[in-house]
């Protein structure tokens, strides 16, 4: 199985931190929508005289966000002239425990995945399932799950324009991209189609025991505002040159997707992301491999949303 497919379900969720600290705001903010005040929620000033909106992080201590998680990978690989085929599917839920929230917005978390439920499929072998609910044997498939449901993974740290650091509190694996809860958001208020990004640079090992330097960067674009929700969309670009057997390495690096931030409540209640590969050439002229993956969380909390609604990991 490849396993970043249920490693993403142990990230941090601290893979698109890095925004610069947040600066204080030159234009007097005034609007706010309707539907706070009806919530019983303090109403923030959310546009400035332009209409122009400020995207923030707003936590508040020992509120728990409960993030329901759907995934789905298929991978097909053809290497000389077989083929083979590994269908995952995945629930989960993510726990956010904020710990403590400064007089500057910057909260700690403490992160944990409360439940999972797997399935796997793969050309020539029984599918295998793990439930922890019903479960009490982890199947060797998914042995890296051992010790890692239920308990706290790690304590994350992020300030309101989304600059983070995490600190594991036990071992457990998490890559830059897996996850997309949090993500930098701009100095100031920003209009409508305001797009923004973050450079980065992976580390990818060689044969001989090298470092080739990748150059990647995360976009992020404000596509629309309804209803208190900000949609943003998110898409990753890798800038360096790669061989075959360097993309398929960096699969989780190709994502594209969008985010709903609620502008009051200052987290995000939803996110969808795809990635979608095809790489041919990988030992042979006629080698290929496709991967296929999607994922969406969601916090809403909402009993009509098609993922809140099942509340959970179904028994």
């Amino acid at each position: 199985m490849d396993r970043r497919h249920f490693l993403l379900l142990l990230s941090g969720a601290a893979g698109w931190a890095g925004c610069g600290s947040p600066r204080t705001e030159e234009n007097p903010l005034s609007q706010t929508p309707p539907q706070a005040e009806s919530e019983g929620e303090p109403l923030l000033p959310l546009q400035d005289e332009s209409g122009n909106t400020l995207l923030r992080y707003r936590f508040k201590k020992g509120e728990e966000l409960r993030w329901n998680v759907l995934q789905t990978l298929k991978m097909k690989t053809i290497i000389g002239g077989m083929e083979e085929n590994v269908e995952t599917r995945s629930r989960a839920a993510k726990i956010w425990k904020t710990l403590d929230v400064s007089a500057q917005g910057t909260a700690i978390f403490e992160y944990r995945v409360e439940d999972i439920d797997m399935h796997q499929a793969q050309t020539g072998h029984d599918e295998v399932v793990y439930n922890n609910r019903r479960d009490k044997t982890i199947p060797p498939e998914f042995v890296n799950l051992e010790g890692k449901i239920g308990f706290p993974l790690a304590q994350i740290q992020i300030d309101p324009q989304g600059a983070t650091t995490k600190r594991p509190l036990r071992e457990y694996e998490g890559r830059v991209s897996e996850n997309r809860i949090v993500i930098p958001l701009p100095d100031a208020a920003v209009a409508l189609g305001t797009s923004w990004s973050e450079p980065k640079q992976i580390d990818l090992l060689q044969p001989n025991q090298t470092v080739k330097k990748i150059r990647i960067r995360h976009e992020f674009t404000l596509d629309k505002i309804h209803t208190g929700l900000a949609t943003i969309n998110v898409a990753t670009l890798i800038l360096t040159p790669l061989e075959p057997k360097e993309e398929m390495q960096l699969f989780d690096y190709f994502s594209k997707g969008t985010m709903e931030l609620d502008l009051q409540a200052g987290h995000f209640i939803r996110q969808q992301a795809t990635i979608e590969r095809t790489v041919v050439g990988i030992h042979g002229t006629s080698d290929s491999i496709r991967y296929l993956s999607r994922i969406t969380e969601c916090c809403c909390c909402r009993r009509a949303c098609e993922i809140c609604s099942a509340d959970g990991i179904p028994n």
